[in-house]
């Protein structure tokens, strides 16, 4: 098996930290080395880093950015395959990075990702979602599926995901100038290059998010921000369609587990998720300052002018 090196990103999440390093030195066949790169947390974060033995980079947090963040960690990495993470995931067995880097050691992969399982805290419509998103059967996506899948070939999280060093750097690594998905260029970069990429449904890690709907407007805000900005190019997907689809489905799943009390608050995240993404889609015509104000990664408008 290839050495591997873990990237994580941090801010604020010394309480986190121990169980997740604990659970992957716990791996059966655990990693080469763990890098936190940390955003100068005002926690306890650094000093849990050192105590839990990571090698500690830290930046200023008006620094950090979900590209060049995770790169710059990445140069100072000895392994052979790098392994990035969010400081919120855990792994749900010994075998997680083992089942993540299986398909690039045997060269069926370039790059993997992992199956996101949702914390039993998560509510129903974040239960579905990670359903929805994650299914159970594994799938290798390469240059002649984006015929058919269109800008769905590119889809890929750094929540947990594996890449060949060798290939993560003669790529250019992650861009550096995108609001977020720096994770899905980069998956279109390697496929449009002949390269094959993996979701590993063995590999599998806890992993959702209980947003506000404020928070849930700010991150499809972004997620517009982001395919106007990026994706025109990248192939066609019936945005609208798909999110008929997924919203009748998920409407159609809080019925059949009887989460009829639910419904208010899917009614209310729906209308969320629809506004912030269209809203983000016109981000041209929206001023700076009021773009701050509608976006969960405010740093990224920090220092535009458009």
């Amino acid at each position: 098996m290839h050495s591997c090196s873990i990237i994580i990103p941090t801010l604020n999440t010394g309480h986190l930290l121990a169980p997740l390093v604990f659970s992957l030195r716990q791996q059966s066949v655990p990693p080469g080395e763990i890098i936190v790169i940390d955003s100068s947390s005002t926690d306890n974060t650094p000093a849990e880093a050192i105590r839990l033995g990571c090698t500690l980079l830290t930046i200023p947090k008006s620094e950090f950015n979900h590209g060049g963040t995770r790169n710059q960690a990445a140069r100072q990495a000895k392994g052979d395959v790098l392994v990035f993470m969010t400081q919120d995931a855990l792994p749900v067995s010994t075998r997680f990075l083992e089942e993540l880097v299986k398909p690039i050691d045997q060269g069926v992969a370039s790059a993997t990702y992992a199956r996101q399982v949702p914390y039993d805290s998560a509510r129903p419509t974040e239960a579905f979602a990670r359903t929805f998103n994650y299914p159970p059967i594994s799938v290798v996506r390469t240059k002649d599926t984006i015929a058919s899948l269109g800008i769905r070939a590119y889809f890929f999280s750094n929540v947990a995901s594996a890449i060949r060093k060798d290939v993560f750097m003669a790529h250019g690594m992650f861009p550096d100038d995108v609001i977020m998905n720096e994770d899905m260029l980069f998956c279109a970069k390697l496929i449009e290059n002949g390269h094959s990429v993996m979701y590993a449904a063995k590999a599998m890690v806890f992993h959702s998010h209980n947003y506000s709907a404020v928070q849930t407007f700010q991150r499809y805000f972004d997620i517009g921000v982001f395919y106007a900005q990026n994706m025109k190019e990248k192939g066609k997907m019936n945005i609208k369609s798909a999110g008929t689809s997924y919203t009748k489905r998920l409407l159609t799943y809080l019925f059949r587990e009887k989460k009829i009390s639910d419904i208010p608050f899917f009614i209310t995240e729906t209308c969320a998720k629809f506004l912030g993404f269209y809203s983000g889609r016109l981000e041209a015509r929206i001023p700076v300052l009021l773009k701050r104000k509608m976006s969960l990664h405010k740093g990224y408008w920090r220092n535009s002018n458009c």
